[in-house]
C-alpha cells in the first residue's frame, strides 16, 4: 500500500501505549526524536502480567522511574518459591544471593497503574500520546515501512508518516496480523486462566511480596502473585487438553483446579473473589521477522513464550531500550534498513533463547530445579541470573550444557523463524 499525503508527519510513530512501546518513546523523544504513540484504549486499563524480574531496574533508572516505583504501594519482591506437587514447602530463591543491594529487589505492580504511570512519563518526555486511536494498518512502500493509517474515536482516518514505526501493539502483533508473520511455538502449547481474590495468605517480612508457583499434576502450575490493596493474583497454567478435559468454561475449571490443589486452596481459605475469571486458551506465538526496512517490533508485538519466570515485562522494558538505541543510532545516519535497526536482535534473542530453554525444562517431567541445584550447585548462580532476567549480553553457555544433561535440548526458537532480520517485502 503507498502512502497518500500526510497530514502529519514524526521520526517515530509507535503502535501500543504499553511498557514496551513508552519505553522506546520516552528514550528516543529524550534524544531529540519526534515520537508519537497511538493507543487503541484509553488509560488506566487491565492488563494481565504484574510480576517484575530484578533485571528491569537499569531501565527504569534510564526512564527515571525508579524514585516513583519507591513511593509506589506495589509490593517489593525479593524471591520467588516453587512448591511441588505434594505441596511440600520449598526454599526460595532470593535475588539478593546473585545481586547486592536494591538491585536485589523490585515489584508486584497492578498493571492499570503501572501502566499509566509509565504514559504519564512518556508523556512529561515530550512524547505525544493519543488514546482510544486505533491503527487500522501499516502503510509500506518499495522501501519498506512508511507509516500508519490510524483512526481517533469519532474521526475519520488518517494516515501518519513516520521514518520508523514501532509495533509495540502486544497480542495484537499488528505488522504480524498485516504480514502474515505469526506463527505457533512448537513444544509450547499452554492454556491460562486467571482470577483475583482478596485475603489471601501473605508470607511475613521479605517474604511477603514473592511470587509463589504451585506444581500440579501433568506439569501446569499456579502462579500467586500478591498485590496491593490486599489482593492477590492466581492464575492456572497447563496444556489445553488437561485444563479442559471435562469443560470448556472457566467457571468450571478454575474452581475445580483450585481445589484439587490442596497447598493453594489453604492459601486461599479465607480469601473472597474478585472480578471476572479471564483466560487465553493459547499463550505462546512468535513472529517468523520482528524487524523490517522501516519498521521493529517490541515486547509482546514482536512474541511471548510463557509466564512461568515472569519475564514478559521484563523482555518487553528490555526490548523497547534495545530498539530505541538503535533506532536512534538508524536516524542520526539516515539509514533505517532492517540490517541497522535490527543490531540489537541477535543480542536479545539470544538471551530469550536461554529462558526459552529453561521453560521447556520446567515442562520436562524429569527435571525439578531441586534436583537441578544438587546435582549442578554450581549453576545455581547462573539459574537465579534467569530468575531474575541477567541474560542478556551474558555467556550462558556453560549453564545450558548442565541444562541438556538432564532435559534434552529443545529446537532453538531461531530456527522455527525464517529470519529475525530479513529485508522486508
Amino acid at each position: 500500500m503507498i502512502a497518500s499525503p500526510s497530514k502529519s508527519s514524526y521520526d517515530v510513530v509507535v503502535i501500543g501505549g504499553g511498557p514496551a512501546g513508552t519505553t522506546a518513546a520516552t528514550l528516543l523523544q529524550r534524544q531529540g526524536h519526534r515520537c508519537l504513540v497511538l493507543e487503541s484504549s484509553t488509560f488506566p486499563r487491565y492488563h494481565i502480567g504484574e510480576s517484575l524480574i530484578p533485571h528491569t531496574h537499569d531501565t527504569f533508572d534510564h526512564l527515571g522511574l525508579l524514585p516513583k516505583l519507591r513511593a509506589s504501594h506495589f509490593p517489593v519482591k525479593h524471591s520467588v518459591r516453587f512448591i511441588p506437587p505434594s505441596g511440600k514447602d520449598a526454599t526460595p530463591f532470593y535475588f539478593s544471593e546473585t545481586i547486592e543491594g536494591e538491585r536485589a529487589t523490585t515489584w508486584q505492580v497492578e498493571r492499570g497503574e503501572f501502566d499509566q504511570l509509565c504514559q504519564d512519563n512518556a508523556r512529561d518526555a515530550g512524547v505525544e500520546i493519543r488514546s482510544a486511536t486505533k491503527v487500522n494498518n501499516v502503510i509500506f512502500d518499495d522501501e519498506g515501512a512508511v507509516g500508519v493509517r490510524a483512526q481517533s474515536d469519532g474521526q475519520q482516518s488518517e494516515d501518519i508518516a513516520a521514518r520508523v514505526v514501532i509495533d509495540a501493539s502486544g497480542r495484537a502483533t499488528i505488522i504480524g496480523q498485516q504480514l502474515n508473520l505469526k506463527t505457533d511455538v512448537p513444544g509450547l502449547d499452554k492454556a491460562s486462566i486467571w482470577t483475583y481474590y482478596e485475603g489471601g495468605h501473605r508470607g511475613t517480612g521479605i517474604d511477603a511480596g514473592e511470587t509463589t508457583v504451585f506444581m500440579i499434576p501433568h506439569r501446569g502450575w499456579f502462579w500467586y502473585i500478591p498485590l496491593a490493596n490486599d489482593m492477590v493474583s492466581v492464575g492456572v497454567v497447563a496444556s489445553p487438553e488437561y485444563l479442559f478435559r471435562d469443560s470448556n468454561r472457566y467457571e468450571d475449571v478454575f474452581p475445580r483446579e483450585v481445589e484439587q490443589c490442596e497447598a493453594l486452596s489453604s492459601w486461599l481459605a479465607d480469601a473472597g473473589p474478585l472480578g471476572p475469571l479471564r483466560g487465553l486458551r493459547r499463550l505462546a506465538y512468535l513472529n517468523r521477522q520482528v524487524v523490517g526496512n522501516g519498521w521493529v517490533m517490541v515486547g509482546d508485538a514482536a512474541g511471548f513464550l510463557d509466564p512461568i519466570y515472569s519475564s514478559g515485562l521484563f523482555l518487553a522494558l528490555a526490548s523497547g531500550e534495545l530498539a530505541a538505541q538503535c533506532i536512534h543510532d538508524a536516524l542520526e545516519a539516515d539509514d533505517v534498513s532492517a540490517e541497522r535497526l535490527g543490531k540489537f536482535v541477535p543480542l536479545l534473542w539470544e538471551g530469550i533463547e536461554v529462558i526459552h530453554r529453561l521453560i521447556r525444562a520446567f515442562y520436562d517431567p524429569s527435571f525439578s530445579f531441586h534436583k537441578f541445584a544438587q546435582r549442578f550447585p554450581e549453576q545455581r548462580a547462573a539459574l537465579i541470573d534467569c530468575l531474575v532476567g541477567d541474560v542478556v549480553g551474558k555467556d550462558m553457555t556453560a549453564f545450558l550444557n548442565s541444562l541438556a544433561e538432564m532435559t534434552p535440548a529443545p529446537q532453538p526458537l531461531h530456527a522455527e523463524t525464517e529470519s529475525l532480520t530479513r529485508r522486508a517485502v
